[in-house]
């Protein structure tokens, strides 16, 4: 299915998206399906995602499917799962945070030019949107899902069992950081930073 993914993605994304997107409770099945739609294409068309009868070599040419999205369409998959995250619906929400947790494994098993694009453009978005839920008391039933989603963005820039990193290149756009600012030490500022301008009471 990887070559139609796009075909469909033009003809129903956008269209279901400015559906549901004005607000929290209309077209509800249309809400639940559409991120159903987006994590079975996630989880079934990336290189290695598929059933274990078939050989690798059978896929070894493909691009995962998402990623022959373009930037725009792409950028739509990031804020859908993000915008579905801080849905009241907790089937959308789990759906949405689940499919993150899924795209960025699987985007850090892409070939590293890929994967370093990605993470330098998303990396930074998606942490600030993450602790926007886990410190908002209208989202703890998502507890599991927002903490297993940020240990695994920590994991990939500092890995506790001393592997080396996932994401080799940086995960800060120019304007963030020096260049050569080692991801570890970022990551640690940047979310000290976060968490004192949102919770004054906090000392460094």
């Amino acid at each position: 299915m990887e070559d139609q993914v796009p075909t469909i993605m033009e003809n129903v994304f956008e269209c279901t998206l400015e559906m549901i997107n004005k607000d929290f409770s209309e077209f509800p099945e249309h809400r639940v399906e559409f991120f159903t739609l987006l994590r079975a294409i996630n989880l079934h068309c990336f290189p290695g995602r598929f059933h274990s009868s078939f050989h690798w070599s059978i896929f070894a040419d493909k691009r995962a499917a998402l990623l022959k999205l373009d930037n725009r369409q792409f950028k739509f998959v990031i804020d859908s799962c993000m915008w579905a995250s801080k849905h009241d619906n907790r089937e959308v929400e789990h759906a949405g945070l689940n499919m993150c947790l899924e795209l960025i494994s699987n985007i850090a098993e892409t070939d590293p030019a890929t994967s370093n694009s990605f993470f330098q453009q998303f990396f930074v978005p998606i942490l600030q949107d993450v602790f926007f839920v886990l410190t908002d008391t209208d989202h703890k039933a998502g507890f599991k899902a927002q903490s297993t989603l940020l240990s695994r963005m920590f994991y990939f820039v500092s890995p506790a069992d001393g592997s080396v990193p996932k994401i080799q290149g940086p995960i800060y756009p120019p304007d963030q950081a020096p260049a050569g600012t080692d991801n570890k030490e970022f990551l640690a500022g940047f979310v000290a930073n976060l968490l004192q301008n949102a919770f004054p009471n906090l000392q460094p």
